[in-house]
Order: structure tokens, then sequence, then C-alpha cells
């Protein structure tokens, strides 16, 4: 019978392909949690402000009021003619930039040069950085064509992608009309090597921007325009007062140019909207042979097709993060034909959209599930240097914190509280209301795993004092329940306490457990668990446990070793009888796994590595606590799946011989 430490049988929730495409979200696979226990704190939730805006305070004298003064957005720019193009300042707070209007090939053509935190999407199905060029010929009416720099994950479906071609249109009374896809009007390139920088051509044929006043039969010379260039991060208007939503509100801020009056360039002898379409079509082409073969569950075809995307066109963030995707599905379920260094395509994807702080925290995780812990820590450190982290305050302190979360989530204790040491030092960080709140919650994670459950509390009554008005009603009962079961760890440890200041008198038996990552000492309770402790060293003393490795490793609740067959389901030949006693789980218990039945205990151990709530809540379930780690918890931190038991050696004795009673397997 497989042994394990809570009722019903341990699941391994293998991805499988359709379902990695359709929830492509997830940047990394999970470990499934045995039965019915949960695994780890429950899932985090981003914290949404629900409450209403401040009621604006009546005047000192109410019959003189002094109204705020209205801005001064100054003149509409002109801006200036060489003979590269019309050419506007863009004054972006991180450098200026610059937008160049001229003619090309017939086409309106559009040069922008964009200082901005770039946001390159995630990879997936999410854009990142746009320009939004608003055109118009009578100010009320117009459209807005939206251009990516980078193309990132697109859907696939009927007809042509819409990568360079989704427009809207806008008129001065409404602001949400349907795209307009039909007789495109204009395509566009990007360069977005860099985090601050990027760069974009877009070429518009003005004969097909149907708005009134125009029509491809009677093409307007006379435009108004305006640009909206950004992210949720940081984005900026040209002109200034320009409304980014609906510029029909705000017509009297768009800036007039003549088309025929542009500069004109020279012509190129490629039409750039036939190179720029065919690319688009090609690249939607492999996109339908990709869907096609993930209803077959090819993994290798679409491993090949994204591997000749990426050669072809190294800048498709789509096809580098679905090669890695594949690479690691691959590698679960052993499939042949596939490269299954998954690690490799993950760096290939972050360092190909080197801006996206969602891809360095997937491929992060990744590392540290593959227990590569110094290559993790170096990538952070590039990071947190890039301009990703030093050029946005509030972004280099949630790559830092999410970090904080991973180390902490994996045992690298030390390096989680380096991390929150630099945010205490930099509270203008601790500003921002819900970074603030993440931060507070984290803290409290960090306490936990370091088993300091009255740390804890005090965090946790922190933020319902001080912060619960920034939490929904989910978050709120999420941290009571997470508060009283700190709460009532921090009780039962007065009671351990007195357990160990008793074993202080006691002549103990120990185990030195010899691993791969190092030596951990367990003191056993002879006492409390007079048989079992008997059973263990009588176990070590025949070298069972020799060669054997630790099978289960729950990070940030328990590691689970001591099965013969490796994989949960073998014993010593024999069950131990149950022995009740009153010693609870902390971080550092060691106790022993069993199956559905009480009486199953035999060679299986864990380890449990904090107080979170799936460790504290096992005192209530049943299972024997027999010691406790009094040397090496910080090589249990870090055991994982496959890490040997070297050997595991019984000292300390009492004065007679470790005989246990058993009962048949």
């Amino acid at each position: 019978m497989r042994n394990r430490i809570v009722t019903g049988a341990m699941v391994v929730a293998l991805l499988v392909l359709v379902g990695l495409w359709a929830a492509c979200g997830n940047n990394s696979a999970t470990n499934a949690p045995a039965g019915n226990q949960q695994s780890g704190a429950p899932a985090e939730n981003k914290a949404t402000d629900n409450t209403q805006p401040d009621k604006p305070t009546e005047p000192d004298n109410p019959n003189d009021p002094d109204p705020e003064p209205e801005e001064d957005l100054g003149e509409v720019p002109k801006g200036e003619v060489d003979e590269h193009g019309l050419i506007f300042t863009l004054p972006f707070e991180r450098g200026d930039g610059s937008a160049v209007l001229s003619r090309q090939n017939d086409y309106l053509r559009v040069e922008l040069d964009v200082r901005l935190p770039y946001s390159g999407g995630d990879g997936q199905r999410i854009r990142g950085s746009s320009v939004d060029l608003v055109l118009s010929v009578d100010g009320l009416n117009g459209r807005h064509l939206f251009f990516y720099p980078q193309p990132l994950w697109y859907p696939s479906g009927q007809g042509r992608m819409n990568t360079y071609r989704m427009e809207a249109s806008y008129s001065s009374d409404k602001d949400g009309p349907p795209s307009v896809v039909n007789n495109p009007s204009f395509v566009g390139e990007g360069d977005v090597e860099y985090w601050d920088r990027w760069t974009a051509t877009l070429w518009v044929d003005l004969r097909y921007v149907l708005v009134p006043g125009n029509s491809p039969g009677s093409q307007s010379d006379t435009w108004l325009f305006g640009l909206i260039v950004g992210n949720e991060t940081a984005s900026e208007v040209l002109p200034k007062g320009l409304d980014r939503f609906n510029p029909g509100k705000t017509p009297d801020r768009m800036i007039q140019f003549k088309f025929s009056e542009l500069p004109e360039l020279d012509a190129l002898d490629e039409d750039p909207k036939d190179r720029l379409v065919a690319r688009e079509e090609a690249l939607h082409e492999h996109m339908k042979n990709c869907d096609a073969r993930a209803m077959m569950q090819d993994h290798k075809g679409i491993f090949d097709r994204c591997s000749a995307v990426v050669d072809e066109y190294p800048e498709e963030l789509w096809a580098h993060n679905l090669r890695a995707k594949v690479s690691h599905v691959a590698a679960m379920n052993k499939v042949e034909g596939v490269d299954h260094d998954y690690l490799k395509y993950e760096k290939a994807y972050v360092e190909a959209g080197p801006g996206q702080s969602s891809a360095h925290i997937g491929y992060l995780q990744n590392l540290l599930r593959a227990d590569q812990f110094e290559t993790a820590l170096e990538h952070t450190g590039k990071v947190f240097e890039s301009e990703l982290c030093t050029g946005r305050a509030l972004t280099g302190g949630h790559m830092r914190l999410e970090w904080a979360k991973m180390c902490t989530h994996w045992g690298h204790i030390e390096e989680a509280e380096a991390q929150l040491k630099f945010i205490d030092e930099h509270p203008d960080l601790l500003d921002d209301d819900r970074f603030r709140v993440e931060y507070k919650r984290q803290k409290a994670e960090l306490a936990q795993r370091r088993g300091d459950s009255a740390a804890a509390v005090e965090i946790y009554d922190d933020i319902f004092v001080n912060d619960s008005k920034h939490l929904d009603s989910k978050q709120t009962r999420e941290l009571q329940q997470l508060a009283n079961l700190q709460r009532a760890a921090k009780e039962h440890w007065q009671k351990e306490l007195e357990y160990r200041e008793a074993d202080k008198a006691k002549t103990n038996p120990r185990l030195v457990i010899e691993t791969s990552k190092g030596k951990i000492v367990v003191e056993l309770f002879e006492d409390d668990a007079p048989n079992t402790t008997a059973s263990l060293v009588s176990l070590a003393q025949k070298e069972f446990w020799d060669g054997l490795n630790f099978h289960r490793v729950e990070p940030n609740f328990v590691a689970q070793g001591g099965c013969p067959n490796g994989n949960g389901s073998g014993g010593p030949g024999y069950r131990t009888r149950f022995e009740r006693n009153d010693r609870r789980h902390f971080r550092g218990s060691f106790a022993m796994a069993r199956s559905q039945d009480i009486n199953s205990q035999g060679s299986q151990f864990y380890i449990c590595v904090s107080n979170g709530p799936s460790v504290v809540s096992l005192s209530d379930a049943d299972y024997l606590v027999v010691g406790r780690v009094i040397d090496g918890m910080n090589v249990a931190d870090t055991l994982r799946v496959g890490d040997e038991i070297t050997s595991i050696r019984a000292e300390n004795l009492r004065d007679h011989e470790y005989v246990p009673e058993t009962l048949p397997e």
C-alpha cells in the first residue's frame, strides 16, 4: 500500500498539450498535493481596491472657493520639417522620443523612436507596448490604428490574422466601436531589443482609412492626427491634452498635416505592405499548423515547427514560448524526438524578450524547481541590475518580492530575507497600497517558513489594523484563516517548549541522516513513542535506508523518504501500531507517513519544513510526531525529489535493545 501523509491516493498531475495550449498563462508545471491535503498556503489573490474615492473637502470659506487652476496645455505643436519628414518631439519622462511623418511608396510613413518602460507582454496571448495612431479628417470622427511593435501570441482563427490591421473607429459621442479589419489600411514593423527604448515604422494607406471626408476614390489631403504610446505601466500622449480613449472629445488638441506637403522619401523597391503582409500570413500558417498538431498531441511536430519559426523570425516570442512549453511537457512525459532541455529554451525565450517580467518569473521558478539555485541567483542579479528594474522602482520592487516568494517556497531562506531587507531599505516602494499588502503577506509567509508563528501573527494583525481597507472580502477571509492557524500554532508552541525543556534531561536516541545535500540530525521522542522509536532505531541498525531517496518533496510543507521502492508504495515488511501522543507538528518535526490505515506506519518518514497552514493542520489528522530535527534544517530546506539518503545511523541510545512489536504488512 502506498504510504503518504494524508488520506487518499497520491495524484501527480501531468500537463497535456491541449490543456497547455488552452491555458498557456501557466509558465511552469506544478506539483499536485497528495490526496486531499493542501500542500501549501492558499493561492494568492491580487488585492483589488474596492473603496470609494474620498469625498471632496469643503474650502475654508465656502463663499470664496479657490478652484484648481486649469492645466495650461500650450499650443498644439506644428513640428519641424527637414529632408527626413515632419518631426515631432515626444516628451517622455525617460528621455526624448520622436515621431517623424513622411511619404513613401504613396503611403503615409510614421517612424517612432520611443523611450518608455517597454512591456513585451508575455509571449502568450498578451500584447506589449503599442502605438495608437489616431487619424481623422474632421476631428470628430476618425480611426484608431493600433500597432504592436512586437507581435506576440495571436490566437488563430478563420481568415487572415489582424496583427497589423487592428483598427477601430471613433466619434465624438462613441468610445468603443468594433474593430475593422476589411480593406486593411496599414502595416508596420518594430524593434524592441531594449527595455527602455523601441522603434517602430508604420506605413498607412490613407485611401483605406475610412472616415467621413475620405474614401478610396476621393482621398483627403488635410488630416488631423495624434499619438498614444506605451502600456499600462507608462504611456504618453501627443499632443498633450488629447483624450486617449476618445479623441473625438478633444478635436482641438489634434495635430494637422497635409499629406501632399510631407517630404517624400525614396521609394522602396519592395513594397513594404506586400512584404509585411506576406510575413504575417506566413506566421499565421505556422500558427495554424501548430494548432492542428496540438489537437493530435504531436509534440515533435509542434516543437520542430516552433524551432523553424525561431530560426526565421527570432523576435517572435510566441514561438520561443511554445517551444519551451512543449519541451517541458515532453520531458515530463518522456516523449521521444523532442529535446527535453526545456530550461535552455526558456532562457532563449527570456533573452528574446528581456522586458517581460512574467517570463523572468516563470524561468526562475523552473530553475528553482530543477534545483538550479546558483543559476537562478545569477539570473536575478542580471535582472535587478537591468533597466527593467533600475528604471522603474515599483517594477524592481515587484521582481524582488516575487523572487523572495520563490526563495521562501523553495527553502532559500537567507536569500528571501535579503530581498525583503532591500525593500525595507527602500520605503518609497511601500507607498503603493497593493505592493505593501503583498510585502507584508510575504513577511508573514517567511516567518512561518522559519517556524516563527508569533511573528507571523504580529504581521497579520498589522495588516488588519493598518491595511484592511485595501483588502477585498475574499482576501480578508483568507488572511483571517491564516492568522487563526498561526495563533493556534503560537499557543501550542508554549507546550512544545515545555516538552523540549524536559527532553534536555533525557537520553533520547538520535538518527544521523546523511544525504546527498548534507547531514540532518534527528532527536527521537522515545518516551512519547517507544515502539516507533524502537522500529526506527532497528531499521537504522540494519542499514535499511542506505541508498534510498526522498521520493516526495512538497516545498514549504514536507520532505518524505524511506520507501524501498522509491515511489511511496513500499515498507520494511511489517507495520507498527499507531502511538498517540501530544507532540504536534512544527517546522523541524520528524513524523511517520502512513496509508489510510492508522496502523500502517513502516519505514517512511517526513520532515516538516515550515509552520505553514498545511503543516500545523497535520496535528489534527492522526499523524505521529516521533522526533524533531536538532541540526541540519538548512539541509532539509533544500531537499528535492530524488535526493539520496546515503545512510542513517542511530546513536545516543539508551541501555537496552530496540526491538519493535510489529504487525504483518
